[in-house]
């Protein structure tokens, strides 16, 4: 490993323990603990379904204490967390660029680096397949079968106003002549861009647009082999590919034995594959998880560090915030502080 690892936390704006107090306990603890940062996720709508089986937060048994499908919002969220924490950095994985307005958009998260002192980072995608269910993009007006090409455009137009000012853009689906908007971002030319999923075209969109790629369900050798070929890209695309970074978005569930934390890990990982991007078992997704007893997740930080990832955006799987804790805890205490 020659290179930093920083690690993530997943707090709950969504999910079964989601609640204003639960994102700021989340959010505090982490900080206390030398997490490096937090995140939330975000979408506008959000079925009964899709609460009981896409877990981001919680875990398939904490249901009893939230029923509805509360999904608070991403960047209002971020900003009430932003107010309460000092060091650690905040981010997004991942706004869904093609459902909001970009200009809009770009003032917003500008203003929340501007608040954030610098430390925010964004995940930007299209929106997991739980998003067809819920049918966000035809609430939104989105014409689902052209949102890869909306957010391409998109966060050109973003990141013109990011750098420009005024700033004066002309695409495919925005355009926009001597737009003064301020505040710039403190992170110039802009935020780091984390391009979320695995899929090829988000693999072309790091490679022409992003910061960072930060897919999930790839095992070590193969996020290591697809990381080069995104590099490859960028070389292509007349962009340094040795300024681009790679990241994870596990799931994870730490415990002092191996067979406790699968056990604790297995039904939020069971009852979600139908929302997940590919078609995998439960064996499959713990394997690119991280889920096991410290010295077994200390070996798959390794590996995936080896791999080429610098960045763990992680999603703990807990049945209570008392859990979660002690997790956060067990985590920073057996893995943390081995890659200090």
């Amino acid at each position: 490993m020659s290179h930093p690892v920083t690690f993530g936390v997943r707090i709950p704006n969504s999910g079964p323990l989601a609640s204003p107090q639960s994102m700021l306990r989340v959010a505090r603890e982490a900080e206390d603990l030398g997490f490096d940062s937090v995140w939330v996720h975000d979408h506008i709508t959000w079925t009964d379904e899709i609460h009981r089986t896409h877990i981001s937060s919680g875990n398939d048994e904490g249901h009893a204490g939230n029923a509805t499908p509360d999904f608070y919002e991403a960047l209002t969220s971020l900003a009430f967390i932003a107010g309460h924490v000092q060091r650690v950095r905040v981010g997004i994985a991942c706004v869904v660029v093609p459902n909001r307005n970009p200009v809009v958009t770009a003032k917003q998260l500008a203003t929340l680096d501007v608040l954030t002192g610098g430390r925010l980072d964004i995940g930007v995608g299209l929106g997991s397949p739980s998003t067809v269910k819920s049918r966000e993009f035809e609430v939104m007006g989105v014409n689902k079968k052209e949102r890869g090409r909306i957010a391409d455009d998109h966060l050109r137009a973003m990141k013109t106003i990011w750098a420009d000012h005024p700033a004066t853009y002309h695409g495919e689906y925005v355009s926009f002549d001597d737009a003064a908007i301020c505040p710039k971002p403190l992170q110039r030319p802009n935020p780091p861009l984390w391009v979320g999923g695995w899929t090829e075209h988000a693999m072309r969109r790091t490679a022409a647009l992003g910061d960072g790629w930060l897919p999930a369900w790839l095992l070590p050798e193969d996020i290591g082999r697809k990381f080069d070929e995104v590099k490859a890209m960028a070389a292509a695309n007349g962009r340094d590919p040795e300024r681009l970074s790679l990241g994870f978005e596990p799931y994870a569930c730490i415990d002092e034995d191996d067979a406790t934390a699968r056990a604790k890990g297995w039904g939020t990982l069971a009852i979600g594959q139908s929302t997940f991007e590919r078609l995998m078992s439960v064996e499959q997704l713990t394997a690119v998880s991280l889920i096991g007893s410290p010295a077994e997740i200390r070996k798959q930080v390794r590996a995936y560090s080896d791999a080429g990832v610098s960045h763990f955006e992680m999603k703990f799987i807990y049945p209570t915030l008392d859990r979660h804790s002690e997790m956060l805890r067990l985590f920073a205490r057996e893995v943390l502080s081995a890659f200090r």
